[in-house]
This record gives structure tokens, C-alpha cells and sequence, in this order.
């Protein structure tokens, strides 16, 4: 099954046949189920998130085609040298101040779609404007390197809004319909646009799951993306990952604490949701593993990040997979998450509605 790698090629073939342009809709959380049920004027195709499957590695590889071990994120929070970063805000969480270096940036730079498609390289070139929402208003280099090469559509959604938007799929969904469209309205058909439009649907997920409010959103989206495939325009969603349900065992996340120790490891754990990992001195490696593997059981396989394709430069030597609800997540409060293999987190739709 095709993998998100795969984006930047589909939207720029989409882009050369394109009347008006593309409207990419950029879904954050939303499995291959759940976009198949909400969206019934779509043709939707399956694709494969990433390893870990979280927003982090995924949208990176979404936009660039590059793999984690190329665009150097291969979750929330990895190892740079001697330190351990959180992706999102590019902020050191432990170790070492990371020291400016082009040689070992905290996010690599590979080409986004949207540079590919401004650089006229693969055809005649095109606007590129980004509706970052949530992802324009974050700091440090991750965001920047997702969306670098769009135009910024307006000033950002102030967070407070954003907040009260992604409690209420509903009002969410009507949000981003009233940021596509005044792009659109003003957009010059004399010249081709790609416009990119984040949806965070993630956080609610989280705590609800797909339910009702989620469907409701989903139909109310659809019917936007099939009003402008009406009026000319081609309009593409993805996603980065799906969610599973959790229940985290406590005495699971205890044992995890007591095992990812100073003695033991050289920096704390790192990962993402359901996919973590710890970072043992090298003459600690097997006992740590060993350590893990029994006090996680059946609730995961522990594994290394060559097993997993994860570049071991930048992961923990032992990774630990959730193989059941109760593998212990980062944030115990959640009801859903993602991170893992299981179908659900690693099946994402890829939609087009054309006119």
C-alpha cells in the first residue's frame, strides 16, 4: 500500500490537470474508517502513515516525500547528538543546549511540495498559500520547515479561538470553510493556486473519539469540498494518522518510570504516543531491554529502530510497540491515540473531489 511519501507526487499531477487549482485539506487525526463513512461525494484511496504514526514524522513526509530518516524527525521527541528536542517547538527537554549546526539541525531541510511547485520545476509554476491555523502560530523549525514555500493566507487565528474551535468539530469545520473561501474569492484565475488548509480534528479525538460530532463535521466538509469541485476547483484531503482507543495501566507506566532512570539510560525516553523509546548506556542496552520486555508484557513488543526503519541516530536503542490498550502513553488522560501499528492508526484516506 502506498505511504504518505507519496502526497507531493498526487497533488503535482493533480496540479498539471488542474482548472483553477488544487485545495488541499490537511486532516490531522482522521483514520481511513472514519473519512470513508463522512465523506460519501469523495473518492477516497488508502495510504500508509508513517513509523511512528504521528503528526510530528507524518506531515513531514506528507509535504516533503522524505522519510524520517531523511527529514531527521522520526517523532515528538528524539535525540539531536546530545540532546533530547521536542519537534514541535524545537525546545530542548534534556541534556545539552543544541548548538546551531547546519551538519545536525534539530528538523533537516528537504524540499516541501510547495517549493516544487513555486520553482516551476515539474510545470508551469503556481501560487502556493497555506492556511497554517494551529501550525502558524507555533515556534521553531518544524512548523516552518512543514509549510515553508506557501504564502501565509492572513494573519494567524489567534490560539484562544483555536482552542475554543477544536473543542467543537462543528465550529471548527465552519472555520476553515470561511478561511478557504475568502482565499478563493480573492484568488486571480489567471494564475494556478495551491492551497493548503490544516484541519485539527486531532485534538478532539483524543477525547471523544470519532463520534457523532466528528461524523457531523465530516459530512458538513464534504459538502464544502463538493460546492468548490462545482465551481472548477480540484479539492484534495489526507491525513497524517488515525487513533485507537486506550486504557493505560497505571502499575505499566510506573514500571516504565522506574526503568528509564539516570543509572540506566543516558538521556530520558523519547517517542510518540504509542511508539516510545529509552536511551540506555551502551553497556546497559541488554539489561534495559530485558528489563522492559518483561515488566511490558503482551501490552508490547519491544524492539531496536532498525526493525522499524527509524533512523537509530536520532531514536533510543530499545523502542517499545503498544500491542494492546493498555501499553502506557505519555498522557494517561487520553482517551484515543495514536503512534503504533494497529490498522486504525496507520490507515489514512486520500480524497478528491473533482468537478
Amino acid at each position: 500500500m502506498p505511504g504518505l511519501d507519496v502526497v507531493p507526487s498526487l497533488v503535482l499531477a493533480e496540479l498539471d490537470r488542474a482548472r483553477h487549482g488544487v485545495v488541499v485539506l490537511g486532516v490531522d487525526g482522521l483514520s481511513y474508517r472514519a473519512a470513508v463513512r463522512g465523506w460519501p461525494s469523495a473518492r477516497i484511496t488508502k495510504l500508509t502513515s508513517t513509523v511512528p504514526s504521528t503528526s510530528a514524522t507524518a506531515w513531514l513526509t506528507a509535504l516533503t516525500g522524505a522519510p524520517a530518516a531523511e527529514h531527521g524527525v522520526p517523532g515528538a521527541v528524539y535525540r539531536v547528538a546530545g540532546s533530547l528536542v521536542y519537534a514541535i517547538t524545537g525546545e530542548v527537554i534534556a541534556g545539552v543546549p543544541v548548538a546551531v549546526d547546519a551538519r545536525e539541525p534539530i528538523v533537516r531541510r528537504v524540499p516541501t511540495v510547495f517549493e516544487r511547485a513555486t520553482s516551476g520545476a515539474t510545470g508551469p509554476a503556481v501560487r502556493c498559500v497555506a492556511i497554517g491555523r494551529e501550525l502558524a502560530n507555533l515556534p521553531g523549525p518544524w512548523a516552518e520547515a512543514v509549510l515553508r514555500g506557501a504564502e501565509p493566507a492572513a494573519e494567524p487565528v489567534p490560539a484562544a479561538e483555536l482552542t475554543r474551535q477544536a473543542a467543537d468539530p462543528a465550529l471548527l469545520v465552519g472555520g476553515v470553510l470561511a478561511d478557504v473561501n475568502a482565499v478563493l474569492d480573492g484568488a486571480a484565475s489567471a494564475r494556478t493556486l495551491l492551497l493548503w488548509v490544516y484541519v485539527n480534528l486531532d485534538d478532539y479525538v483524543h477525547g471523544n473519539g470519532y463520534d457523532g460530532a466528528v461524523q457531523a463535521a465530516l459530512r458538513q466538509l464534504d459538502r464544502g469540498a463538493s460546492g468548490w469541485a462545482a465551481a472548477g476547483w480540484t479539492v484534495l484531503a489526507h491525513s497524517d494518522h488515525g487513533q485507537v482507543p486506550v486504557d493505560p495501566d497505571p502499575a505499566l507506566a510506573q514500571a516504565w518510570q522506574e526503568i528509564d532512570n539516570s543509572d540506566d539510560c543516558e538521556l530520558p525516553g523519547g517517542g510518540a504516543g504509542r511508539i516510545r523509546w529509552l536511551h540506555p548506556h551502551p553497556h546497559r542496552h541488554d539489561h534495559v531491554r530485558g528489563r522492559l520486555t518483561a515488566a511490558l508484557g503482551d501490552a508490547a513488543t519491544v524492539t531496536t529502530p532498525q526493525q522499524l526503519g527509524l533512523p537509530p541516530d536520532r531514536t533510543g536503542s530499545v523502542v517499545a510497540v503498544a500491542a494492546s490498550e493498555r501499553f502506557p502513553i505519555p498522557d494517561p488522560t487520553l482517551r484515543f491515540e495514536h503512534g503504533a501499528l494497529h490498522p486504525d492508526e496507520l490507515d489514512v484516506p486520500f480524497a478528491a473531489w473533482r468537478s
